[in-house]
């Protein structure tokens, strides 16, 4: 047996001077290890829902993981740490784990209940409950029954997880796991105290607000507010007794527009770290910022394999056989920060704790011969009876840096396959807008994991996925897809996860070309925060400053 221990603009509806007179109080009364600060960060969109069981977007996330606590949690380094449980234990084939619970685990409410086993069985059980249509529940699917009970074939009673007392969790697998135990921090795995949830009538996770406090949490942080669409304010959960001493008083959550320049965020000290866009990445050079970077975005060709010509593999191999990332003279057109890509899976991407591309090999982006593009084009175009390439349109994100790498692309094709292509700049949401609708033909597309697992992005390229961004529909990838769905364990997924990459670059559905590199930045004195990488989320439970 082996056994485990301890291993964008704050508030739109404040005033700005108000908000710096609440902040520098907070400040004045931090101790001289710069515990006790208020910590302020930025969300993207108002959180849909923040209801474990039920969040998938990033910014509910986010706020989820501060302010709830699974059986375990995430270091500042991304090792995983006792959360709720103290300890865990497993069977000698991985099929059994034993979570035993700190006694000390309590919720964010005045009495200081206590998180029991329970409470994770209540959780578990309702998320895969088919009524719920929780989005996130197929991360429990490991877990004997947890698909049957999802699926309306078995009761949510007979889920493999038994409460041996109110602090010993016993957890059954469905088939050997060795690698359960790194999934727990996941928000669907967190607990939800079954009376207080059906006390809310159906609105748990959707509101805090003084006549309507939908929220109770067992984590670092609790919510003393949540102003829709302006912020969300918590404050340290004094119920809470974890692995880490909680160092903020205060985490701040401000709700900002899309074009917020969050490194002038950073500069202005309005908040203490920020994901910063690519144009600002130059700006870090010579400054005493911290950051880590995540090579987490895929950038390249996306075709829509229902178009005229475009359905043949030979005619996009033709056209990415003149694709070039220099320029004449040799010099690279990538914009700054970005790196070549090579495959389609970015390097920074996990399977159960392994990096990805270490494991699967790389390379699987094929090179053709320009020199024999345009007979390959030819070739292809008779043999579905045209004389030529139909009317082309590649349509790209509005971007200096991109327009100039699309128009270099587009005078190779030019000069190789006699093919003139329009090139139709986009702001970022008409360009996922058209490409929703299947208006395009091709495009020079970002592809952004929102989980760090490659079949986050293989899976949308099935046939029955509502978000095929290529329309693909093929039985051989779609099986491939399903075998690496199936199971979890390292070794039984890799190989067909492998296959359908590979699939996807073999047959030219979508074409790497380089990858973006997103950069989390921290101001100089800030230190101890963990971000996740794809899913943009922070814990601050461990932030501290350096005086």
């Amino acid at each position: 047996m082996t056994n485990y221990v301890g291993k964008k603009i704050i508030a739109l509806c404040m005033s700005f001077g108000l908000l710096l007179s609440v902040l520098s109080t907070l400040t004045a009364c931090s101790s001289d290890d710069g515990t006790n600060k208020a910590i302020s960060y930025s969300l993207t969109s108002e959180p849909r829902n923040l209801d474990p069981q039920m969040a998938s977007d990033n910014n509910s996330l986010l706020v989820i993981r501060n302010i709830f606590e699974g059986l375990t949690r995430f270091d500042a380094d991304g090792s995983i740490i006792p959360g709720v449980a103290e300890e865990w234990s497993n069977n000698a084939d991985y099929t059994e784990y034993t979570f035993r619970l700190r006694h000390n685990a309590k919720w964010s409410d005045e009495e200081g209940t206590p998180v029991t086993a329970r409470d994770f069985v209540f959780a578990w059980q309702r998320a895969l409950d088919p009524a719920t249509h929780s989005t996130t529940c197929s991360q429990l699917f490991p877990i004997k029954n947890a698909r049957s009970i999802n699926e309306g074939k078995s009761e949510k009673q007979s889920l493999g997880v038994t409460v041996i007392d109110d602090y010993t969790l016993k957890v059954s697998m469905e088939y050997p796991y060795k690698e359960f135990v790194l999934q727990t921090p996941n928000a669907v795995f967190m607990p939800c105290h079954q009376a207080f949830f059906e006390s809310t009538n159906g609105h748990y996770g959707l509101d805090f607000n003084t006549d309507s406090q939908y929220i109770l949490s067992n984590g670092p942080f609790k919510i003393t507010k949540w102003s829709h669409d302006n912020y969300v304010r918590t404050i340290r959960n004094e119920n809470y007794a974890g692995y880490h001493t909680v160092s903020p008083r205060v985490l701040y959550f401000g709700i900002r527009s899309s074009d917020t320049n969050y490194f002038s965020l950073l500069e202005n000290e309005t908040v203490e770290s920020a994901v910063i866009a690519t144009e600002d990445i130059a700006k870090l050079k010579d400054t005493e910022y911290q950051y880590t970077t995540v090579t987490d975005t895929t950038w390249g060709f996306l075709f829509n394999l229902e178009k005229p010509a475009i359905g043949l593999t030979a005619v996009r191999r033709a056209f990415m056989a003149c694709v070039s990332d220099k320029d004449e003279k040799g010099h690279s057109l990538l914009p700054y920060g970005f790196e070549a890509a090579n495959d389609i899976i970015p390097p920074s991407t996990h399977i159960n704790g392994h990096l990805y591309r270490e494991l699967a090999g790389g390379g699987f982006k094929e090179t053709y011969d320009p020199s024999e593009a345009r007979s390959s084009l030819l070739k292809a175009l008779e043999s579905v009876e045209l004389s030529r390439m139909p009317n082309l349109t590649l349509i790209c994100p509005d971007d200096e840096e991109i327009k100039n790498l699309m128009y270099s692309i587009m005078r190779s094709w030019q000069e190789n396959l006699y093919v003139y292509a329009n090139i139709e700049p986009l702001d970022m949401a008409t360009l996922q807008s058209r490409i929703s609708l299947g208006n395009y033909q091709i495009a020079f597309y970002p592809i952004a994991p929102t989980k760090d697992d490659p079949l986050n992005t293989l899976s949308r390229f099935t046939s029955d996925s509502s978000s095929n961004p290529a329309f693909l529909k093929h039985p051989a990838y779609d099986k491939l897809v399903a075998q690496a769905s199936s199971r979890s364990n390292t070794e039984d997924i890799l190989a067909p996860m492998a296959a359908a990459e590979k699939y996807l670059c073999t047959y030219v559905i979508f074409y790497p070309v380089y990858y973006e590199v997103t950069y989390f930045v921290m101001r100089p004195n800030v230190s101890g925060i963990y971000f996740s990488p794809f899913d943009g989320a922070a814990d601050f439970t461990n932030c501290r400053f350096a005086e």
